[in-house]
């Protein structure tokens, strides 16, 4: 009646569901924000507006909250921000503020006959749980629970945007690269920052790569967090979305599945001679150097931080030389009192990524593996106080 162009479409959400490896509901909101986009390109609108309202609210900062979510979870849905996927069009939420109540009491002053989505009944689904079974039930406690729970969301807000608005100035100095599926942010910036900074920079790595996703978690990101800070290169974390973090030397590495990453690990194909001193030459630009250690001071070589470093007794070590790993190979590692474990076990509990495990350099000698680069060294080889003859080996990228 009021001539205004009227758009659908239909999808079979749960197939997209399972061709994206998405929840249902993850990808019936992908599928509608695609859309959306779409149309407003077709008809050359500027933004997108959306019906969610107040009880959407509460219901989006409580879904949050039980997910453990951090400040950008408990701030809920925006009145303003952009479409998923589709920067250029402004996303609008007109009702945010507004009572589901008050909406039905418009429509039945101005004889308005609303449609009603089926599915919203069906409590199978998360949202709907909170709003049928969880929020009837606080209510009975707070009568007032959905207004405090928008008002909540609107202080968070307030103070995540500061939060944002201090940390996008440091933004720009932590990208280290990006393209189609990835992005990269430098480790040693990355790990100056506070703690807060950190936790709020992988979150915005994996939304720059995965943009539609809106379940990021405490826990993931923390787990993340945590071992980007250890020196595990090679190691990987799996973050929501599918988005994969890798552990570089330098670089942390943000992708999706089957990206080309150009990834800062050392890897070797074939099996090389090891002078000592000397070096070889590994791919990427990385190098093996071998060095006789003059004047040894055994505490410092006990209390060695570097894991791209590594000491040696050299006559325990015998002629060395780099290669991969051997089908069921075993070694001794460093801690373990002699006790022997299978070195592909020992690459997994170190969390090197499973691509570069095949190629991962090994220092070894005719009878057992040595050094497994960047992690650990071999218990036979160790300096002790009587080691007469200790070599050092490093592995490096050069710049």
């Amino acid at each position: 009646s009021w001539h205004i162009p009227f758009v659908e479409t239909q999808l079979d959400v749960a197939e997209l569901a399972r061709q994206e490896d998405m929840t249902v509901e993850e990808a019936g909101r992908y599928a509608r924000y695609r859309f959306f986009a779409q149309a407003a390109r077709q008809f050359g609108a500027e933004a997108v507006a959306v019906g969610h309202n107040a009880d959407d609210q509460a219901e989006t900062v409580l879904m949050n909250l039980l997910r453990g979510s951090g400040l950008a979870g408990l701030g809920g849905m925006r009145p303003v921000g952009r479409v998923p996927a589709a920067e250029e069009l402004v996303l609008l939420r007109p009702l945010l503020h507004t009572s589901r109540t008050d909406i039905e009491a418009y429509c039945t002053a101005h004889q308005l006959q609303p449609r009603h989505d089926e599915s919203n009944r069906d409590i199978s689904y998360f949202r709907n749980r909170i709003r049928h079974q969880l929020l009837p039930l606080l209510a009975a406690f707070n009568p007032q629970i959905k207004p405090h729970l928008g008002q909540l969301a609107q202080v968070v807000q307030a103070d995540y945007d500061l939060l944002q608005q201090l940390f996008q100035a440091e933004w720009p100095d932590l990208l280290a690269g990006q393209g189609t599926g990835w992005l990269a942010l430098w480790r040693a910036a990355w790990r100056e920052l506070p703690v807060s900074w950190q936790r709020l920079a992988l979150r915005q790595a994996v939304l720059a790569v995965r943009p539609l996703q809106t379940e990021i978690g405490f826990r993931s990101i923390e787990q993340a967090r945590e071992l980007a800070l250890q020196e595990s290169p090679g190691a990987q974390a799996h973050l929501p979305g599918d988005v994969t973090l890798t552990v570089g030397y330098e670089r942390l590495f943000f992708a999706l599945p089957d990206t080309a990453v150009p990834l800062d690990a050392p890897q070797i194909s074939k099996r090389v001679p090891l002078p000592v001193p000397g070096r070889v030459n590994l791919s990427g630009g990385w190098v093996l150097e071998t060095a006789v250690v003059a004047q040894p001071d055994l505490t410092t070589i006990q209390n060695n931080p570097d894991p791209w470093m590594a000491y040696v007794d050299g006559d325990a070590a015998g002629s060395l030389f780099v290669r991969s790993r051997l089908p069921g190979e075993r070694f001794q590692p460093l801690g373990l009192d002699g006790r022997s474990a299978k070195l592909k076990d020992v690459m997994i509990n170190r969390k090197i990524a499973r691509e570069l495990r095949p190629y991962w350099p090994i220092v070894a000698n005719e009878e057992h593996a040595v050094w497994l680069v960047g992690h650990q060294i071999d218990e036979r080889v160790r300096v002790m106080a009587a080691s007469q003859n200790i070599w050092q080996m490093r592995c490096y990228q050069q710049k």
